[in-house]
């Protein structure tokens, strides 16, 4: 018997059984859409923290004052705090080309709609296309290392959703900074206000770390947020990326485990790490599902076998051998888990844009990306768990007796 008369038998028996046969393709649907949606959407949060990150100059590192390896680590046991010295220090590291401390704060900030929170960045705007070589300024230029009044916006801040500008060049604007003092003996929040005039603004980079941030002079944030003579870190630009680990390697014989070193790609490779730990998880959730449309897929061509004894003895009558017989019911548990990972992959992916867009995740730009060659896979996984689903109740259709079967009411 040639492979398409096998495949007319095994369709023709599947469609007897039409609502089994539908109900068993609809757990290997839900099986292969959750890992589907789940791969792509995996898939597209790496590349944006890629994309987002990339924006910053590789041949930097971050020097923080913590004593963390990381951002995300807990180890180190002390603290250096950041000051002149220290930038004058590190400046002097081998295949370091320069040292661009820096200040942040969080500030209100009003429009005429609304007032809003946003991230203050106190720099030497000299040194700004150290830090983020693709910044380019839309309107205006940057603020001097002198100037305490000017102010850089990123696009995001000077522009709303709609694309109308609320800070044009020339405007005055009104930073509000609150902090909690000891007033008369107990704990207060004190604010006090600042006006900036816009000198600048930046164009949009799609990176929400430079799009959604002001900049301002050093001195001027050190005044602003009462930093005193220390620095909340500093950018230290290398001669190359592969210097990198070098340069680390001295600071640390100089500093130990008392000041924090990272850059954007160990932040990157951070991220994703949770993000791939994370997906492990649900990936093992979803694998369980396509457990489940397997042993669907047992229960299906077992019940098969046992109502069709009688049909199955008269096919060896007839001369069938043992091996067609298993093949007849192997090409049965084939269809369903082809045609289910088929549409499970379809739906997955139709899926992964919907969840992208009703569950931003608290952020926008994420698009789920599907990689051929994973889609295949998951595709692949709900083939052979099938075939191997259809094993034993080929096996057993295989080895029944015809004599007894034919006598089977």
């Amino acid at each position: 018997m040639n492979p398409l008369e096998l495949t007319k038998m095994a369709l023709t028996a599947l469609g007897e059984r039409r609502l089994r046969t539908g109900l068993t393709i609809l757990m290997v649907i839900i099986g292969s859409t959750l890992i589907t949606s789940l791969n792509g959407l995996n898939a597209g949060v790496s590349v944006f923290i890629y994309d987002q990150l990339s924006m910053l100059g590789g041949n930097m590192l971050i020097i923080s004052p913590s004593g963390s390896t990381n951002l995300f680590s807990s180890e180190g046991t002390g603290k250096t705090p950041l000051t002149s010295q220290t930038v004058k220090t590190l400046s002097r590291i081998r295949w370091v080309d320069d040292s661009v401390p820096f200040v942040s704060g969080v500030a209100s900030i009003k429009s005429a709609k609304k007032e809003t929170s946003i991230l203050i960045i106190g720099v030497d705007q000299s040194k700004f296309k150290l830090v983020v070589p693709k910044a380019e300024l839309l309107k205006g230029g940057f603020v001097s290392s002198t100037d305490s009044t000017g102010i850089v916006l990123g696009y995001k801040i000077a522009y709303d959703d709609k694309g109308e500008l609320k800070f044009n060049i020339g405007q005055t604007l009104v930073l509000k900074v609150s902090k909690v003092e000891v007033v008369g003996g107990i704990q207060k929040v004190t604010s006090k206000e600042k006006a900036f005039q816009v000198k600048g603004i930046l164009k949009e980079l799609g990176n929400q770390l430079v799009d959604e941030q002001a900049y301002i002079s050093l001195p001027a944030a050190v005044a602003l947020f009462d930093k005193g003579n220390e620095y909340d870190g500093i950018y230290l630009i290398t001669r190359d990326t592969k210097y990198n680990e070098e340069v680390e390697k001295n600071i640390r014989r100089i500093y130990g485990n008392n000041i924090g070193v990272t850059s954007p790609k160990a932040i990157a490779e951070t991220i994703n790490n949770i993000v791939s730990t994370f997906s492990a998880y649900i990936f093992s959730i979803a694998f369980v599902s396509l457990l489940v449309g397997a042993i669907g897929i047992i229960t299906t061509l077992f019940t098969s076998v046992m109502e069709r004894t009688r049909e199955i003895g008269l096919l060896k009558a007839l001369g069938f051998s043992n091996a067609i017989i298993l093949l007849l019911f192997l090409v049965e548990s084939m269809i369903i888990g082809g045609v289910g990972g088929v549409l499970g992959v379809a739906t997955g992916m139709m899926g992964a844009h919907l969840l992208a867009k009703v569950i931003p995740f608290g952020i926008t730009g994420i698009k789920p990306i599907f990689y051929v060659k994973n889609m295949f896979y998951i595709w692949l996984l709900a083939f052979i768990l099938s075939i191997l689903a259809g094993l034993y109740p080929a096996w057993k259709a295989a080895k029944l007796n015809p004599i007894e079967a034919l006598r089977k009411e």
